[in-house]
């Protein structure tokens, strides 16, 4: 028969496991990205509360995580972001294709 304190400990540390898996969700989009093809374009992702800003040129875009995506809507639509884990870019849709950005270092 366990004691009450070594089942305390164990919920906590439960808890605190599935907590931390949680709040991480998305963490690999937070930072600065710079397209590969145009260095002057580039955006910053930020979380902000459960959901994530992209700023770029002053301007705040808000976006969720969906699916291990990024989900920006507008009243043009929906685009995702998508990370690569191979490459560490992501990858989003262009007027002519895909765009892709790598991490600034």
């Amino acid at each position: 028969m366990k004691s009450p304190m070594i089942r305390f400990i164990s919920a906590l540390l439960l808890s605190i496991v599935l907590l931390e898996g949680c709040a991480s969700q998305g963490s690999e989009f937070l930072g600065t990205w710079v397209n590969t093809q145009n260095p002057k374009d580039s955006f910053e992702i930020v979380r902000n509360g459960d959901q994530y800003l992209i700023v770029s040129e002053g301007k705040k875009i808000g976006a969720t995580y969906e699916k291990g995506m990024l989900e920006v809507r507008s009243f043009l639509g929906t685009t995702d972001l998508t990370y690569d884990q191979k490459t560490g870019m992501i990858s989003t849709p262009g007027f002519v294709g895909q765009v892709d950005y790598r991490r600034e270092k």
